[in-house]
């Protein structure tokens, strides 16, 4: 598939989360080998504006994807609060409206666990900042599949819980803050191929 990326990355983070993402993020080459997919707590109602806050700290192309979508290398996709995004195995983006009482605590399990199976060994999941569990099923999926989990030091986290509980259920393979993160991140793309 033309333009596909090297790599596929999930960034979950909730409550204090949106510093860390404009750190990473910011921190890429435009020509970054990896296509990103951010999963944000974000309440439902509120009028998308992430895409846009992100697109003015970054190099990175910035767009928000529709269902069907092709999955794009050197690309960060961000999507509404109401919705749940997954990534299929022939790469394209399955996309839902879904503004069920608790989906929003769920969207990154929901991402991680997508990028898993679409991606395999070339998936990466990233907990940043945030409250509750999210995060863990999702990092376990890509763990399993032979991916590389990263974990934000929740020390450096605003909100260390979501953090802290991934760290204590999964093995992850990188623990650090954001610029230390950023830095796995373009690590980790220049050498992988996908298959």
């Amino acid at each position: 598939m033309s333009n596909y990326p090297n790599l596929l990355i999930g960034i979950g983070a909730s409550a204090g989360g949106l510093q860390e993402i404009k750190t990473i993020i910011g921190r890429l080459p435009k020509s970054f080998a990896g296509a990103i997919v951010v999963a944000c707590h974000r309440a439902p109602g509120h009028k998308n504006m992430l895409a846009g806050i992100l697109a003015k700290h970054t190099n990175v192309k910035v767009r928000e994807p529709s269902d069907q979508d092709k999955i794009e290398c050197a690309t960060i996709y961000v999507g509404d609060s109401s919705e749940r995004i997954e990534v299929e195995s022939h790469g394209l983006f399955d996309v839902e409206v879904d503004n069920s009482k608790f989906a929003r605590f769920h969207r990154i399990d929901d991402l991680f666990h997508s990028i898993a199976a679409a991606a395999g060994r070339n998936s990466v999941g990233v907990v940043l900042s945030g409250m509750l569990w999210d995060g863990i099923e999702g990092l376990e999926a890509i763990k399993a599949s032979g991916g590389y989990c990263i974990v934000q030091d929740p020390l450096d986290a605003s909100f260390e819980s979501m953090p802290q509980n991934a760290l204590d259920a999964v093995n992850v393979d990188f623990v650090g803050d954001a610029d230390e993160i950023a830095t796995r991140l373009i690590e980790i793309a220049a050498k992988r191929n996908f298959i």
